[in-house]
């Protein structure tokens, strides 16, 4: 009875572990080198703490495939011959039919979901984008979330670059890209060196304002280099992939299209504005 018991623990050891799996669709993939997953975990005070998984290279219709994954929340890595995009996850927790916003503030490239901007006019009413556009800011309270991230970029702290790269929510919550940077001038610097973070912080609505806190930050990456390797830097981020929940034995697909032009005001700054 022993050596049966022995030898079924044995055989539930040695089966493969099933989990789910994640399909990335890029729909230019020849110019793709590699594609990731990653799963951001808590960190520590001097430690980003993520899991890189790598995805099977892509078949003749360029899928890629990441298989026994663990139920959780992942990011999607993307590695082209020249730029690195990583998804960022900016989910604020809005339930189901509330309605929430997207802004990629270099740009000002504003879009809702669960919301008509029409539906703040009058029936009948011809609307234009621009007034669609207002009602948007009027309906999330954005005229008072850009004086916030303002009221951030002037504060003194240990950066000398403050910048909010996007921003999503509701009219209540909001989570934010942000990248802060020195450009030398500090105690103990070598060389020409650069400091510089991404992190994802909260601002939640509260008294009648935004308020930031940046106290529970997501730090997405950290770096200390010479400008001269700053400057080759090329890691861009996209909410597109972002934020994507894997089941436990399920399959999650996601279609993505490179852009045709990598911006990089996506995510790191080249120079002070």
């Amino acid at each position: 009875m022993k050596a049966f018991i022995a030898a079924l623990v044995a055989f539930f050891a040695a089966a493969p572990a099933f989990g789910g799996q994640v399909e990335v669709v890029l729909s230019n993939a020849e110019k793709v080198k590699e594609v990731k997953l990653i799963q951001r975990l808590p960190n520590d005070v001097m430690k980003i703490n993520q899991k890189v998984i790598d995805a099977k290279p892509a078949d003749e219709k360029g899928h890629f495939i990441v298989e026994d994954l663990p139920a959780g929340i992942y990011d999607i890595y993307i590695g082209t011959e020249s730029h690195k995009i990583e998804g960022v996850n900016l989910d604020a927790g809005a339930s189901a039919d509330e309605p929430v916003f997207h802004w990629w503030l270099p740009g000002n490239r504003l879009a809702a979901e669960r919301y008509d901007p029409n539906s703040a006019f009058e029936e009948g009413v011809e609307v234009t984008e621009e007034e669609r556009i207002e009602a948007i800011r009027k309906k999330f309270r954005l005229d008072a979330l850009l004086q916030c991230f303002e009221s951030l970029a002037k504060v003194k702290r240990f950066e000398n670059f403050f910048r909010v790269v996007y921003a999503a929510g509701t009219a209540q919550s909001v989570k934010a890209l942000v990248e802060l940077r020195r450009d030398g001038g500090y105690y103990g610097e070598k060389g020409d060196e650069v400091v510089w973070r991404s992190e994802v912080w909260t601002f939640t609505w509260a008294n009648g304002a935004w308020v930031a806190q940046n106290r529970g930050a997501k730090v997405l990456q950290r770096l200390r280099v010479q400008r001269s390797q700053f400057d080759e830097f090329e890691t861009l981020y996209d909410p597109a992939l972002g934020g994507i929940r894997v089941e436990a034995e399920g399959k999650t697909t996601v279609q993505y299209t490179l852009p045709a032009l990598l911006d990089d005001k996506m995510g790191k700054a080249r120079k002070q504005p």
